[in-house]
């Protein structure tokens, strides 16, 4: 009984020494907490932007629309059959299997339509067929070989024009967010530690298949969670260039295509044309068109003639870049057109990454680093609890743990603050009262990229739960090992 009489003794004096033990504590952070503004009166211009509310875009809108008839272009190749021209007099003529479906056997030899949009053909030369459907050629050809040339007779001929490949288009699509080579990371703190690799593929989209919606749906379909909210199409300048440099079709006969004026000069080129760029040339007599501008060592031979172009936007913020967003928010409208959608040789498709979205949490929540959701908002209350299923293993079951939000009789901190880095390197410090967050949801304040989310006791707090794991929890252990002991 003596015994149990200075024990009790013992407790009651630790809990009178209890608050001037906290008093004198100078490295705790209740003892000197960091001061902020309150939610409540946080300003609009430093809360974060809402993601909740947006919807996926009409993905008709990255889709090019077909046209009823297919129209030749460059690259394509015809299967062409002239009896006695190509192919003699009652031959069968040669038929093409394709390797896919997508595409019918046709007849004929394989004719490729050149980068002018012209074939050539025996006897008659060049025929102009860019624009043209198979139906539209066929006819001007017979006419080219028949009233125009009399090479064949009117009415007896054998002309068959088929489209033996299409033409398609090489288009690199890079993906930083579809990878499943992912190191050192689990399913709660994310980031930490984490390696991602992305992927990259070359498509060869088909004529008409070549935009953006079917370029994604070759290499996994829309961006994922992780990945950002905009597509970037980056256009290697290819199709641009080919209609600058390319040279108006050679055409015989009198006959000329619909679009053409009898004001219009045609350029005659022969089989043997090389584009050249239309770039500026040098103000020298001594410099003659298609002269190398490099050295033999590789490098660009400037010699006077060209000055280096020193390009300040290297980013992907720079202009001349085509921005698609995946999600819009109500009402919002997005400005596309035809030619943006479609891609051509070179273009490149860039998906980034969202592993740049993360928070920071600190204090009784302990170093952590979460990504943060790309479609719904997050806010102060929902960061917290993220961190702590975290620190308990992904067990979300309430075992009262260091933060108000456990609502149980343990002593748990209620103060949070958010240091909120400013545009011009300063930070903001954010306070939170987590007992008043849960009641009034105007003081959740929604967390934004780069926030540093740290938890902490106030005074009283803290000198309760000091007590409560200190000194009951060792006066009730003291006591239970006393009456073991007098059991014996």
């Amino acid at each position: 009984m003596l015994k149990l009489n200075e024990l009790m003794l013992s407790i009651k004096w630790q809990i009178l020494c209890a608050p001037m033990l906290i008093t004198i504590l100078n490295g705790c952070a209740a003892i000197h907490p960091i001061k902020g503004v309150p939610a409540q009166y946080l300003p609009t211009e430093y809360k974060a932007e809402k993601k909740s509310g947006k919807e996926t875009i009409d993905l008709s809108l990255l889709r090019q629309p077909t046209p009823k008839h297919y129209l030749l272009d460059s690259g394509d190749v015809l299967g062409v059959y002239i009896e006695g021209v190509l192919g003699q007099f009652k031959d069968v003529p040669p038929v093409h299997f394709p390797q896919t479906q997508e595409v019918a056997p046709s007849l004929g030899y394989p004719i490729p339509i050149r980068e002018d949009g012209t074939i050539s053909l025996p006897l008659i030369g060049t025929v102009f067929a860019r624009g043209l459907t198979l139906t539209q050629l066929e006819e001007t050809i017979r006419r080219k070989y028949t009233s125009e040339k009399n090479i064949l007779r009117e009415g007896r001929d054998r002309i068959l024009i088929s489209l033996q490949k299409p033409r398609s288009y090489r288009v690199l699509v890079i993906r930083q967010e579809n990878s499943n080579d992912v190191v050192g990371s689990d399913g709660n703190t994310l980031n930490i530690g984490r390696s991602k690799r992305g992927t990259g593929r070359v498509v060869n989209l088909p004529a008409y298949n070549n935009d953006v919606l079917h370029a994604l749906a070759e290499t996994g379909g829309l961006p994922g969670l992780d990945a950002e909210n905009t597509i970037y199409i980056i256009r290697g300048g290819a199709h641009k260039l080919n209609n600058s440099i390319c040279p108006q079709p050679i055409h015989t006969g009198s006959s000329k295509p619909h679009h053409l004026t009898s004001n219009q000069n045609i350029q005659q080129v022969s089989d043997t044309y090389t584009p050249i760029p239309q770039s500026p040339t040098p103000m020298d007599s001594g410099f003659q068109v298609g002269q190398p501008l490099y050295n033999i060592d590789g490098g660009i031979d400037y010699d006077g003639y060209m000055t280096p172009s020193i390009i300040n936007e290297s980013t992907m913020q720079r202009s001349g870049i085509i921005k698609v967003p995946i999600r819009l928010s109500p009402g919002e409208q997005i400005h596309l057109t035809r030619d943006d959608i479609i891609l051509h040789d070179g273009d490149v498709v860039f998906i980034e990454s969202r592993d740049t979205e993360i928070f920071y949490t600190g204090g009784l929540l302990g170093g952590g680093q979460y990504t943060l959701p790309r479609d719904y908002d997050l806010d102060i209350l929902g960061a917290i609890s993220i961190a702590q299923a975290s620190q308990n293993g992904g067990n979300t079951r309430s075992n009262g743990g260091p933060s108000g939000l456990n609502q149980d009789v343990t002593i748990s901190a209620s103060n949070a603050i958010i240091l909120r880095q400013l545009p011009n390197g300063t930070q903001l410090p954010i306070k939170v009262d987590l007992y008043q967050a849960v009641r009034h949801p105007s003081q959740r304040v929604l967390i934004q990229p780069g926030d540093f989310v740290i938890l902490q006791y106030t005074k009283s707090e803290a000198i309760a739960a000091f007590i409560e794991r200190h000194l009951l929890e060792g006066a009730l252990f003291g006591l239970a090992a006393s009456n073991l002991q007098n059991n014996r």
